[in-house]
């Protein structure tokens, strides 16, 4: 009869779906209704004995009744089992807030399928396919999240996502555009953090080449929104990427493709990442693009290793590369790199350094207004090892890289100037200007240099 009467007693029947006792409800009332110093005999189905008392005796004079030690025990355990139940759902839905991807941008990286590599954020399956994404397995979603990635093939979208994909459609028409807008705003449930920069990446991109006076005036790709310098873009960019600097308040950014009349067929495939304020991936400020290897190369938008000499370089070009200072091994220790140094790529027929040249493997003429058109400042910049005589200079150009003057030699230019960063600007055509930059036979390229920190 004990027995019986504990069951029915049981646990709450809405207790664990009852949104008030999930989120935090004041647990008083289950406390009156479980613990043994507030039994009240009423409350339950009562054994016959306690009816043929003519006085009700209290819970602390019924102790050293066996049958009420039984109940008591029975109750002391429905009590405690409560609490765990309790607590372990407080823990789950702690765990859940934790890990909600839509405030911590968790990302993830799916590992089947033809998404295979591919970057997104965790959700659930449902809550992805609702946002347009595409449902896979990740290498670090738990609690039954997917790696959701978000792939927009098409023009005139709006985007809130980390990590989201933009593809070009499958039909483009001549003379028209595409466009993408990513909206930042820290109250949107997907976002919760202030975001300050986005970057780019470039995986696929090929469009119209520029004209002979390197403007892009078919096909271009450009940013507003941005409050950085961003260049108008053209040609082949697969590899590339860009960092855009961001206003402190919500606001929209557009990524805009026109399309001319061209016979190059647009493709493009670009991956915009959201940084928020408290990344450590940040860029530092004024930076289009921030390496942080402590090798590596660097290439000018639309560089290509080619046999053609058809002008590649892109007008209106103003920009910062910039590195972010590493730890170096030297010998058994590692050390804080104190030294940037640049040289020219291995190419197999292209040329790696041309600016505002008109002879190949020939590097600035003699006078400051050699470099006044299209030309690269490194500042601090000397030969190693060095050159005699010594000419230290920090604006380079020609078509090969180099302290010396009409040297047909090149050089590993370096610098101890912190930050390591390195500016490329060009102006707007090839052969209008006063100081012409190039012949018609040589167009210029741009430029392809290994990059190494170094210590002292």
């Amino acid at each position: 009869m004990l027995a019986l009467t504990v069951l029915m007693f049981g646990l709450p029947s809405n207790y664990v779906f009852n949104n008030n006792h999930i989120f935090g409800e004041d647990r008083r009332q289950d406390y009156v209704l479980f613990h043994p110093d507030s039994y009240r005999p009423a409350r339950f189905r009562r054994p016959t004995w306690i009816e043929e008392q003519s006085q009700p005796r209290r819970y602390s004079e019924m102790e050293d009744d066996p049958g009420n030690k039984a109940l008591s025990g029975y109750i002391d355990k429905l009590s405690l089992l409560q609490d765990r139940i309790h607590s372990n759902s407080k823990k789950m839905l702690l765990k859940m807030r934790n890990v909600n991807p839509l405030s911590s941008f968790m990302p993830c990286t799916a590992t089947r399928g033809n998404l295979r590599f591919e970057t997104g954020v965790c959700l659930l399956a449902p809550v992805c396919s609702f946002y347009g994404g595409r449902p896979t397995t990740g290498n670090s979603c738990r609690m039954g999240l997917t790696c959701c990635v978000n792939e927009i093939p098409s023009c005139g979208q709006l985007v809130t996502f980390n990590n989201t994909y933009w593809q070009s459609p499958n039909k483009i028409n001549s003379e028209s555009s595409c466009s993408l807008t990513v909206k930042l705003d820290e109250y949107l449930v997907e976002q919760s953090k202030p975001i300050c920069q986005l970057r780019l990446d470039f995986l696929t991109f090929s469009i119209a080449q520029p004209n002979a006076e390197t403007v892009c005036d078919v096909d271009n790709f450009k940013v507003i929104g941005a409050t950085n310098k961003v260049p108008i873009i053209c040609g082949e960019n697969h590899g590339q990427h860009m960092y855009l600097m961001l206003p402190r308040s919500s606001t929209t950014v557009d990524l805009q493709i026109t399309i001319g009349s061209s016979t190059t067929h647009p493709v493009w495939r670009i991956k915009i990442s959201m940084l928020s304020c408290d990344s450590e991936f940040l860029a530092p400020e004024g930076c289009l693009q921030y390496f942080t290897s402590p090798s590596g190369i660097i290439t000018t938008f639309n560089w290509k290793d080619t046999s053609g000499r058809t002008t590649r370089q892109l007008a209106n070009q103003d920009y910062y590369i910039c590195f972010r200072t590493e730890t170096v091994q030297r010998q058994s220790s590692s050390q804080i790199a104190t030294t940037l140094c640049l040289s020219q790529c291995h190419v197999a027929n292209g040329l790696s350094f041309s600016l505002s040249g008109d002879v190949e493997e020939t590097s600035q003429r003699a006078g400051a207004r050699s470099c006044s058109n299209d030309y690269i400042v490194f500042p601090g910049g000397f030969s190693l090892p060095p050159s005699a005589p010594l000419n230290q200079r920090d604006r380079y150009c020609g078509t090969l890289l180099s302290q010396a003057e009409s040297s047909t030699v090149s050089q590993t230019i370096c610098s101890t100037a912190k930050p390591f960063r390195l500016l490329y600007r060009t102006n707007g055509d090839e052969r209008v200007s006063r100081m012409k930059d190039t012949d018609p036979f040589l167009g210029n390229q741009g430029f392809c240099l290994n990059f190494e920190q170094k210590p002292s």
